[in-house]
Order: C-alpha cells, then sequence, then structure tokens
C-alpha cells in the first residue's frame, strides 16, 4: 500500500511544497530570462499523486516532450508513443507552439500495457537560455510503500498478483514477475525498471541532474 504524497521538489531551489503550491512558486520565483517557454505539467492520468513541472520552448517539437516523457517515467522496451487531444493524433514534428496555455494533450506510452498521462500547458514562462530543449523544474517526492507481509519498506512489486514485498519478503526474483518501485506511473508494467530516469532530487544540489 502507498501513502500517498502531494509534495514536491523543486529542482532548482530545493523548496519542497505541494503541486499548486509548486505551480506558483515556478511562476513567481523562477520566470526569468530571454527563451520563451511554455510551464508544463505531467501527471499520471489514474493517479495524479505522479506529476512533473518542465519547461519547453516554444520553437521545439512534440518529440522533445516524448524523449523526456520516455527517460523520466516510461521507456522500458522500445514501444511507440504518441499525443491526442480528444481523437485527434498528432505527430511528434508538431512543433510546442501550435498548442495554447490551457490545453491539455493525452500522452500514450506502448499500445499494449499503455501508461496514460496527462500533459498540461500551465502558462508562458521566461527562462535563461539552455542547452536542453526540456529542462526539469519540480517533481513529486516519491511515495513510501509497505510490504504486504510485513509491512516494512517495500522494494518490489508482483506484476501478477499487484503486491508489494520487501527483500526478506519477495518470494522469488527468479519467476519473472517482480519489478522494482519506481517513482512513476509506469510502475509495475511490462519490463519498467526505471533505469532511465537520472532526474533524482538532491536537496545539496539545487539543479536537475541531466
Amino acid at each position: 500500500m502507498a501513502k500517498k504524497t502531494t509534495s514536491g521538489n523543486c529542482f532548482i531551489c530545493g523548496n519542497t511544497a505541494s503541486k499548486i503550491v509548486t505551480r506558483n512558486h515556478l511562476l513567481k520565483s523562477h520566470n526569468s530570462g530571454d527563451e520563451p517557454c511554455y510551464l508544463i505539467k505531467a501527471e499520471g492520468a489514474y493517479d495524479k499523486n505522479y506529476w512533473l513541472f518542465f519547461s519547453v520552448p516554444l520553437s521545439a517539437t512534440l518529440a522533445s516532450i516524448d524523449d523526456f516523457l520516455r527517460e523520466i517515467w516510461c521507456e522500458c522496451c522500445g514501444h511507440l508513443s504518441g499525443f491526442r487531444m480528444g481523437s485527434k493524433r498528432y505527430g511528434n514534428s508538431r512543433k510546442i507552439s501550435f498548442i495554447d496555455v490551457g490545453d491539455k494533450l493525452l500522452y500514450e506510452y506502448d499500445f499494449g500495457s499503455t501508461t496514460e498521462i496527462i500533459v498540461t500547458v500551465v502558462s508562458e514562462i521566461l527562462r535563461p537560455k539552455q542547452g536542453e530543449e526540456v529542462i526539469l523544474l519540480a517533481r513529486n517526492e516519491p511515495m513510501h510503500f509497505s510490504c504486504a507481509t510485513c509491512k516494512a519498506p517495500a522494494v518490489h512489486v508482483n506484476v501478477w498478483e499487484n503486491k508489494l514485498f520487501c527483500e526478506p519478503c519477495t518470494p522469488d526474483l527468479d519467476d519473472g514477475g517482480f519489478l522494482p518501485i519506481t517513482n512513476s506511473p509506469r510502475m509495475g508494467e511490462c519490463g519498467y525498471c526505471g533505469e532511465s530516469d537520472i532526474w533524482i532530487f538532491d536537496p545539496k544540489i539545487t539543479s536537475a541532474t541531466n
């Protein structure tokens, strides 16, 4: 069982706050520079305790967001992915500028064991010129899960039974039915282990690791 949390960390200054307060914090305290961008929020479609805020220049394409979401939350076996708004689908070559503040896109990764992510354009924002197109600004803190057997901190999820286990209580890792607990809405799906996720918050470093 998860201990739900809505708190997250600002990767620029280390501030810790709820999702809404973090959004306002980013707009007030980290909105300066010469590069016009969108502030974008991504969150799990079925569990909004998984959330991210990131900036991306209006000149970028959807491919940049696709690459970022794959690395931080989704990539496991090179599955197909796509964006849509309602019934209309958009290719990765579309410029970010085609969407407006307030628009929501549904991002789908893997059309078998699909992970769905809501991508919302929160606001226009400014930032100093960056080498990377997508810059992570804030992320939810990892949720804490309890072992189904002993209630100790869990580290594995049984994908067949949807149960969580600590290391000593994990029956048999060699049977292929266990995956690691990750800070991602794709946890427990397909072969997702989170190995591409390098954005781990360090309170001693007030910038994203990438």
